[in-house]
C-alpha cells in the first residue's frame, strides 16, 4: 500500500524490505513509498553488540523499522533496534489490512469501470490522511456514512459502501448507561421525543419515568467511549437548555 506521503518523518514506523546486505550496513527499500530507499546502520540493527549482521537479517526479508533521520542523498536512515514487538506487531497488523484494502480498491475500479490509479488517488489517499489507513476508510463507510461524505467524491460513496459491507466483518462494541431525565415544561413530551433522536450508533430506550437507558456501538472501546461521551453531551445541552434534569451514570 502506498503512502499519501511523500517521504516518512522522522519517528514513523515502516514495513521495509531488505535489498542488500554489507558487514557494516543493511539497505532497504521503504514499501509504502514507491521508490525510496533506505539504510540501516549496523549500530542500529540490535540492542546487543552484532558481530556479523547476517545472523540478524537476510536478503529480501519484510521487517518493520523505525525512521530516525534522513542524509543528504535523500536516504531515509533507519533504526530496528528502536522497535519493540508490539511495534512490530501493531505495524504489521496494519500493513497486512492495507493489502487487503487494496483489494477493495480494486473492486471499486472494476464496479465504476474507473482506472485503478485514479481511484487509488481519490480514495485511499483521503482516507490515509483523514482515518490513518485505507482499510479504516473503508470501515469509517459501514459504521458512519456522514464522516466519509465530504471526504471522498460523491460518485465514490456507495461504491465503497458496498465494497466495505461485502468484505468487512464489523465486531462492533457496545457501551451501556443510565439516565435520569426530567423536563417539567408543558410540553415535556415533545421536547423528549425530540432530543432523544439520537442518529446513528446510539439509542436511548425509555424503561420508567424518569429512568432511560443509553446504549453506543463503535468499531473498537475507544470509537465507543467517543460516541457515548459525545451522545450523552448533547442529551445533556439540549435537555438543560428547556430547563429540564438530567443526569448520566455508567452502567
Amino acid at each position: 500500500m502506498r503512502s499519501y506521503k511523500e517521504k516518512p518523518e522522522e519517528g514513523d514506523i515502516v514495513v521495509v524490505e531488505i535489498e542488500d546486505i554489507n558487514p557494516h550496513s543493511v539497505f532497504v527499500n521503504l514499501e509504502e513509498y514507491d521508490g525510496k530507499k533506505g539504510l540501516i546502520h549496523i549500530s542500529e540493527v540490535a540492542r546487543s553488540w552484532v558481530r556479523d549482521i547476517r545472523k540478524h537479517v537476510s536478503k529480501g526479508e519484510k521487517t518493520v523499522a523505525q525512521v530516525i533521520g534522513e542524509d543528504e542523498s535523500g536516504s531515509i536512515n533507519l533504526s530496528l533496534k528502536r522497535v519493540n514487538d508490539r511495534m512490530k506487531s501493531d505495524k504489521m497488523k496494519e500493513w497486512n489490512k492495507e493489502r487487503k484494502a487494496e483489494k477493495f480498491l480494486k473492486k471499486v475500479a472494476k464496479n465504476l469501470d474507473e482506472d485503478y490509479e485514479k481511484v487509488y488517488e481519490k480514495v485511499s489517499f483521503p482516507f490515509q490522511e483523514h482515518f490513518g489507513t485505507t482499510f479504516d476508510g473503508f470501515e469509517e463507510s459501514i459504521v458512519d456514512e456522514e464522516k466519509i461524505k465530504d471526504i471522498i467524491p460523491k460518485k465514490y460513496l456507495e461504491a465503497v459502501k458496498k465494497v466495505a459491507k461485502d468484505n468487512i466483518s464489523l465486531k462492533k462494541v457496545k457501551l451501556e448507561g443510565d439516565l435520569k431525565i426530567t423536563v417539567s415544561k408543558g410540553d415535556g413530551i415533545k421536547i423528549l421525543k425530540e432530543v432523544l433522536d439520537v442518529g446513528e450508533g446510539a439509542k436511548i430506550s425509555y424503561i420508567s419515568a424518569p429512568k432511560y437507558k443509553i446504549t453506543v456501538w463503535g468499531r473498537n472501546h475507544d470509537d465507543a467511549k467517543k460516541t457515548m461521551k459525545k451522545t450523552v453531551k448533547d442529551v445533556r445541552e439540549k435537555i438543560e437548555k428547556n430547563n429540564g434534569i438530567f443526569e448520566f451514570q455508567k452502567a
